[in-house]
């Protein structure tokens, strides 16, 4: 029977048709509290506020720095934003807690609440490969694995969790000189696997393994900042169950280089018949540069996740190969995707069949998933921007492709 489903995430609600309704409340979404801290400012300025902001609204447009108050908190978007509410999401969420109504708390110089200091007796700083391995090994909530400057070689890998006023952080000293993390070579192995949930990975570059990133059951963790190349199959992937997980501002390049039909830039959850659970959802890939040299779609969304944001991403399409089907920039085949503000380039590159694919392989996936504001510039005129195969279904809003030629194919219901 077709049923309707409502689901919730952060930046909408999806309504999903054909969905079988999966049991997320495992994950549990914690809040993230900010701390006052101690300062030398007037008694006026440490005031406390009375949640004076206008409560926060789910149907509401709100643009960076807007304040609201929800659930005794005044709080402030970091960035636009609409239906996702306060405190569902991480530290690194939209929404910055900044106080409790009624309660005090320290502000900086321009008036606004910060939140307690990192504490350094939680670092750990590796200069070499075993204390990486130790560190990792041995990580706990709060802690911060910070790395000096130059290679870590090895399969690293952390079972550890963090939580969400406590993530674990493993980081670059210098960012303008990061870290590098090298696996054996890029036939085997992983560079870095976490298997815990709540975790910051940030500055780092991490080359020469099988598998650059490796997330399994990783929850609310964020990926920031890396660089990921000469990766033999896929450079990041969300696995077994991973959900609430974010990669952002990071480059992926050089991909696939001993299997390009698995070289993937991003691949999200597992296909049909993997020994992994398949319930991978609400990730979020934000702001990330694929190519050239991903032999693979840049990002292939599997059957049975639900509402991966796909935003504000480039993607070069020199080097996609054709291989095990790799002929689109993004290959939808979850339901409930938000592919959103992005820029395509063919490169000339003629094995690109469309830029965005959506396939059915599991009977019911691939639908309900929206596409707006995406640029696309495809030499070839015959290229679509968005292919619906079988029985999957888009929406399609305000894209662009230069020079014209096709841009529809299959269930796709273009929207003002």
């Amino acid at each position: 029977m077709i049923q309707l489903c409502m689901v919730k995430r952060g930046l909408r609600q999806l309504a999903l048709i054909g969905l079988l309704m999966v049991s997320i409340s495992s994950l549990g979404l914690s809040e993230f509290t900010t701390v006052k801290q101690a300062d030398a400012f007037s008694a006026e300025a440490a005031r406390p506020a009375t949640c004076s902001a206008a409560p926060w609204e789910a149907t509401a447009t709100y643009s960076g720095d807007s304040e609201v108050s929800h659930q005794g908190k005044l709080w402030t978007a970091r960035w636009w934003t609409t239906g996702e509410e306060p405190g569902t999401s991480a530290s690194w969420g939209v929404w910055d807690a900044r106080e409790t109504c009624g309660n005090g708390g320290g502000r900086d110089e321009d008036g606004r609440f910060e939140p307690e200091p990192h504490s350094a007796s939680n670092d750990t700083s590796c200069a070499s490969s075993s204390c990486l391995h130790s560190a990792l090994k041995n990580a706990v909530p709060g802690g911060r694995i910070v790395l000096e400057p130059g290679t870590y070689t090895g399969s690293f890998s952390s079972d550890a969790g963090g939580t969400s006023e406590q993530p674990i952080v493993i980081e670059s000293r210098d960012a303008a000189n990061p870290a590098v993390i090298s696996g054996y070579s890029a036939g085997s192995g992983y560079a870095l696997r976490v298997r815990g949930d709540h975790w910051i990975i940030r500055n780092l570059k991490l080359t020469n393994a099988q598998k650059g990133i490796l997330l399994d059951h990783s929850n609310h963790t964020l990926v920031s900042g890396v660089e990921v190349f000469n990766i033999g199959y896929e450079a990041v992937h969300f696995r077994d169950g991973t959900s609430y997980s974010t990669i952002e501002n990071s480059r992926i390049y050089n991909t696939g280089k001993t299997g390009p039909g698995f070289g993937e830039g991003v691949y999200v959850g597992s296909a049909e018949g993997a020994s992994y659970d398949q319930n991978t959802h609400y990730n979020t890939i934000r702001g990330v540069i694929f190519g050239p040299n991903i032999t693979a779609e840049h990002i292939d969304i599997k059957e049975r996740s639900i509402g991966t944001l796909v935003e504000n991403c480039t993607f070069y399409g020199e080097g996609i190969s054709g291989a095990n089907y790799a002929d689109s920039f993004v290959d939808v085949k979850g339901s409930g995707a938000i592919i959103r503000n992005n820029t395509a380039y063919q490169n000339g590159n003629s094995v690109i069949v469309d830029a965005f694919q959506l396939h059915e392989i599991v009977p019911g996936w691939g639908i309900s998933n929206e596409f707006s504001n995406n640029t696309v510039f495809l030499s070839d005129p015959d290229v679509y921007v968005i292919a619906a195969y079988g029985n999957t279904s888009a929406t399609a809003s305000q894209n662009t492709r230069s020079p014209v030629g096709n841009m529809y194919k299959g269930n796709v219901t273009v929207a003002p």
